[in-house]
């Protein structure tokens, strides 16, 4: 059994980068250039009690989710606060050079959230689940300060 699921995962994991692969040669034609994906916001804030009634498994979801948005927006807010703007809403010419630094920081920025939830799947549930939510809470509030521009 374990060796079926092994075998699934690599082979999505194969699909998943052979489509990825795909979608990024299409995007790169048609996609303005942005160092924050449009979709890194939060679509729901959460009270202490909505998360006292989760499990651990919910709960790293979220962490994951919020690490997501903070690794995407935080390094530029001095740039632009809004997921997805452009380089030209960030006052950035669409050099090639400048091109060139986007498309290397969105790889290596896959790669190191690939590695973090990797890490996170090992050794979140030894984590106390008070600790993990208020881990949550305090991200959230980080990203709607950031979300607002710090006002």
């Amino acid at each position: 059994m374990k060796k079926h699921l092994i075998i699934a995962a690599l082979a999505f994991t194969a699909i998943s980068s052979v489509s990825a692969q795909n979608d990024k040669s299409k995007a790169s034609k048609s996609t303005p250039f942005t160092y924050v994906s449009a979709d890194a916001k939060l679509t729901k804030y959460h009270t202490e009690d909505e998360l006292k009634s989760l499990g651990k498994l919910e709960l790293t979801q979220l962490y994951m989710e919020r690490i997501k948005i903070l690794t995407e927006v935080v390094p530029y807010l001095a740039l632009q606060s809004k997921p997805g703007a452009t380089l030209k809403e960030m006052g950035i010419p669409e050099t090639p050079l400048n091109i060139e630094h986007v498309e290397k920081e969105v790889k290596n920025k896959g790669t190191y959230l690939t590695a973090v939830q990797n890490t996170l799947d090992d050794i979140i549930p030894y984590a106390d689940k008070t600790n993990i939510i208020w881990s949550i809470m305090f991200f959230e509030e980080i990203i709607k300060k950031a979300e607002t521009g710090g006002h």
